[in-house]
């Protein structure tokens, strides 16, 4: 049975004589040996075959070993092949500036001439551990580079998914509403959503699930069908907040939750109806959709997160909304993003925001963002960044 080859060798040396030596000792110790005569010599081999390792002498007839060195290393498909230069002995100090040389053009390690056969096995041993490092580092390194791109066409394709569940802006019934959407990364673990109900009204979500990346953006979706499935019912945001959260305990990690505001609009009874959960409050703005300069409100919030305990209790509010008035829903990581100051503008420094903001609504939301942004520049938001601003509008809006 023919054993395996350790790896490949090219022998360049202009003497035969040499040649033949390290011929034999590297082809007894279980190496294939391709033999070269000159420079040139060596070039046409690696026309046709690649070798593990090149063993060139310095003085090679035709293209020395140090010219030889610095045309391989600067050729992209040769620099990786591992080249030890063979040194003759010319005084101590001539050598320990040949090899300084002969290593600063590209040599991987020399050996000094004569050869001696132990030190020779031991420098081309030595030299094959590291050439299969080396290759088992590239096997890896491409492995990698395939995990990554598809990890990257995996994410874009969830971009593209989870872009698909937000609603476009738009009207729904006698509500017009708008978003703003910045996940860090991509991909994140805010939701929102806004639906018309079966039985009258209108129901609103918006959510922020513990975490980052994909796991969370896995949670939010099923937040999001949590929250379809429940109002189908002629419940109110309390049962649903209630039912939600038992899916979430059921359907996750212990140390995974979402805060959460869940409301319902009744454009026949003029009022919202909301639970907040561990969310941060919504902003109420009387008249907001009409007026310029308004009061707005931070309404109540308290409870807890979905998805902690299955039997967390919710408080649930009821509010006027009549129209022209204007509710502002947002995610933490448009107010608790820290600037160099380290300090946060939490919701009361975003509230004052809100005081003065144009009645149109697409220039309403983009001038909340940018106040946010200027707020915390030159840093970046660390955290996804959800907002929604929603509108009651006028009956005669309406009918035009």
């Amino acid at each position: 049975m023919v054993k395996p080859s350790k790896g490949v060798v090219l022998v360049a040396d202009g003497e035969i004589a040499v040649r033949d030596v390290l011929y034999f000792y590297l082809k007894r110790s279980g190496y294939q040996v391709i033999q070269a005569e000159d420079g040139q010599d060596v070039l046409v081999e690696l026309s046709k075959t690649r070798p593990d390792l090149i063993l060139a002498d310095l003085s090679l007839p035709g293209i020395s070993g140090d010219q030889l060195c610095k045309i391989l290393k600067k050729n992209p498909e040769t620099k990786d092949i591992y080249l030890i230069l063979t040194i003759p002995i010319n005084g101590v100090l001539a050598d320990i500036d040949t090899t300084i040389d002969a290593l600063s053009v590209g040599a991987d390690d020399t050996i000094t001439k004569p050869l001696r056969s132990q030190e020779l096995l031991a420098r081309v041993g030595s030299a094959f551990r590291i050439i299969a490092l080396q290759k088992e580092f590239k096997r890896q390194n491409r492995e990698l580079i395939i995990h990554r791109e598809t990890m990257h066409r995996d994410i874009e394709l969830a971009v593209r998914l989870q872009n698909s569940f937000l609603p476009e802006p738009g009207v729904i019934g006698p509500y017009q509403y708008t978003h703003i959407y910045k996940p860090v990364g991509g991909i994140g673990g805010d939701i929102y959503t806004i639906t018309p109900l079966p039985y009258g009204g209108v129901a609103l979500l918006i959510a922020d699930v513990s975490g980052h990346g994909v796991t969370a953006a896995l949670i939010s979706a099923i937040v999001k069908t949590s929250f379809e499935n429940h109002i189908r019912s002629r419940g109110s945001p309390l049962t649903w907040a209630q039912a939600m959260n038992r899916d979430l305990v059921r359907n996750t990690l212990e140390e995974q939750f979402a805060t959460a505001v869940i409301a319902k609009l009744d454009p026949m009874e003029n009022t919202l109806t909301y639970v907040c959960a561990g969310h941060e409050p919504p902003i109420f703005i009387a008249g907001g959709a009409s007026d310029e300069s308004c009061c707005p409100v931070v309404l109540h919030g308290a409870s807890h997160p979905l998805g902690m305990d299955e039997n967390m209790s919710f408080t649930e509010h009821t509010i006027d909304f009549s129209q022209t008035d204007r509710l502002l829903l947002y995610t933490d990581g448009l107010v608790e993003a820290e600037p160099e100051s380290h300090k946060a503008m939490g919701s009361d420094g975003f509230v004052q925001f809100c005081s003065a903001l144009p009645t149109d609504l697409e220039a309403a939301a983009e001038f909340l963002f940018q106040q946010a942004r200027q707020f915390i520049s030159p840093c970046d938001f660390s955290d996804d960044v959800t907002m929604v601003v929603l509108d009651r509008l006028k009956w005669s809006d309406l009918t035009r």
